[in-house]
């Protein structure tokens, strides 16, 4: 459900302009479907764990569709891209910032999510 103090910004894609002009993104996108999994920094709110396949991504930003209501913008999560489950795989986990939620239609949601910084836990440096 959408806040009535209008806080949670939702885009429709009826609304958004489509861009004429030159590309304003830093770096290309990428529009080969792969995973992602996403989970709150703060699960004090709403918990949910989710693993997803992307629409599109660039180094610095993921796109996803989520039936999920929880997304909103200038959250943080916790992102694991590319993310896989099979044995031996090497999962990075970064800190992200969801900088816009698009109304997809049939109750998705395009979560844009912004890539912070990575987390490192447990690692130690290697001393020279």
């Amino acid at each position: 459900m959408l806040e009535a103090n209008g806080s949670t910004k939702v885009c429709s894609l009826s609304t958004m302009a489509r861009l004429t002009g030159p590309e304003r993104r830093r770096k290309g996108r990428l529009k080969l479907p792969q995973t992602v999994r996403v989970r709150p920094s703060d699960a004090r709110g709403h918990d949910f764990d989710e693993i997803l396949p992307t629409l599109n991504t660039s180094r610095e930003s993921v796109y996803f569709a989520s039936k999920n209501e929880f997304y909103t913008e200038g959250m943080r999560v916790f992102v694991t891209y590319p993310y896989a489950d099979g044995p031996g795989s090497l999962n990075r986990e970064s800190l992200g910032r969801v900088v816009r939620v698009d109304d997809l239609g049939h109750g998705r949601r395009g979560i844009a999510v912004e890539i912070l910084m990575p987390v490192y836990l447990g690692g130690k440096e290697t001393l020279k």
